[in-house]
């Protein structure tokens, strides 16, 4: 099981979703409950953005603060944080 990742290297995985953005205090604090998530458990969907807590800051899922396409930009970016958390067959 993943136990989570180190709060450094999680804020490194969204440094490219962050980069050259004027993020508005409640888009900042969205996604620092992201990396805190992700700290904690290694991992995350999408899917996971529209259930607590992030439904406590975001009733209706990510689209109440971010446009369709960073939304994209989220999920690439967990995408990539699943494929290093899980071994690949020759390292398994």
């Amino acid at each position: 099981s993943i136990c989570g990742l180190d709060r450094q290297a999680a804020q490194q995985a969204f440094e490219g979703f962050i980069v050259g953005k004027s993020l508005s205090a409640r888009q900042l604090d969205f996604l620092t409950l992201i990396i805190d998530v992700v700290a904690q458990r290694g991992v995350i969907t999408v899917g996971d953005l529209y259930e607590g807590p992030f439904a406590d800051r975001a009733p209706n899922g990510p689209e109440d603060l971010f446009a369709n396409e960073e939304i994209n930009v989220l999920e690439l970016v967990f995408k990539d944080l699943h494929d290093r958390a899980c071994p690949t067959a020759l390292a398994a």
